[in-house]
């Protein structure tokens, strides 16, 4: 599973893959013509198109694209020769992604946002990105690591010896979904918890009194997180051990400064997975340890399949 700062990095890719499915979609639009010929006609015709204005300025469909080339064009370009290159490949080692694992991988991408559903919504809200678009990222990732480890063979006993050393790893982790509100002193937070029990809304009140800048305006909402997630005060976490889904606790001081009100949203409490699953992801995580990494491989089968880049270089 991913942290958060992981999924903070994962969202820049994904914003730049969603920009090469357009990319994509746009070499297939334009079939067998030859890449001179497009490159021709490009500079020659361009596109007057107004996109976007400012104090009566227009920007044109022309600059902007070229706009796009200069910055993005090189990443662009060479992500769409990925995605060839791994086609090609998969095709060759007869590799495909079932449905149980691309749905284990939204799963897991989908953790800390409450519901699949909530991740797609925010993929769509935050990065513009629809259903399809996250399902063919989803979908590259697994056939790129499918193939870093069709060659790597880890052995039942490396398997045992991992699952005995990190047995902790495999223990089902209560997960929390939380909303605070974050108050200066013990006596904000107790004059909160009295507006909560007169009847007053946790989420309003965490917009007009939290002094998290960051969940205020979401309703003082921290998302779904585990019970030992390092990124949430452990003060919240201690708190919530001892809470049911429906319950609001405060005052409860905070470790750095300041005092927190919070409400225990739901609680997950998630079944121990089977043994079979958990020699399967043992055996996957210990052969992507000994694979090349996934970049090397990228540019690997770049020159495997003479993916060259003919752009020329915009300034």
């Amino acid at each position: 599973m991913m942290t958060r700062q992981e999924r903070a990095l994962w969202a820049a890719v994904i914003i730049l893959a969603a920009g090469v499915l357009f990319m994509g979609s746009l070499v297939v639009i334009r079939g067998l013509e030859p890449a001179a010929a497009v490159h021709e006609s490009e500079e020659e015709q361009g596109s007057h198109e107004a996109v976007a204005s400012f104090d009566g300025q227009i920007i044109t469909e022309d600059e902007w694209v070229k706009e796009l080339k200069r910055t993005h064009g090189h990443e662009m370009l060479v992500q769409m020769l990925n995605q060839k290159a791994v086609d090609a490949e998969s095709k060759v080692l007869q590799i495909r992604i079932t449905p149980e694992e691309f749905t284990e991988k939204v799963k897991a991408d989908a953790a800390g946002y409450g519901s699949e559903n909530a991740y797609y919504q925010a993929m769509s809200a935050q990065l513009g990105l629809s259903h399809e678009d996250v399902r063919a990222e989803a979908i590259y990732q697994l056939t790129l690591e499918k193939i870093a480890i069709a060659m790597v063979l880890i052995s039942d006993e490396e398997v045992d010896r991992y699952i005995k050393q990190h047995k902790d790893e495999f223990e089902p982790k209560k997960k929390y979904e939380l909303a605070w509100i974050k108050l200066k002193n013990r006596k904000e937070a107790n004059n909160t918890l009295d507006r909560l029990g007169q009847g007053e809304d946790f989420g309003k009140l965490a917009e007009e009194l939290s002094l998290d800048e960051y969940t205020r305006m979401e309703g003082g909402k921290l998302g779904v997180v585990e019970e030992d997630d390092p990124f949430v005060p452990g003060a919240l976490l201690d708190a919530a051990k001892e809470l049911e889904a429906g319950d609001i606790a405060g005052p409860i001081q905070l470790k750095d400064d300041g005092y927190a009100v919070m409400q225990v949203i739901d609680i997950e409490r998630p079944e121990q997975p089977g043994m079979d699953k958990i020699h399967a992801s043992v055996r996957k995580h210990l052969a992507l340890n000994e694979a090349i990494p996934l970049t090397q491989l990228e540019a690997g089968l770049r020159e495997k399949y003479g993916a060259k880049l003919i752009m020329k270089p915009t300034s």
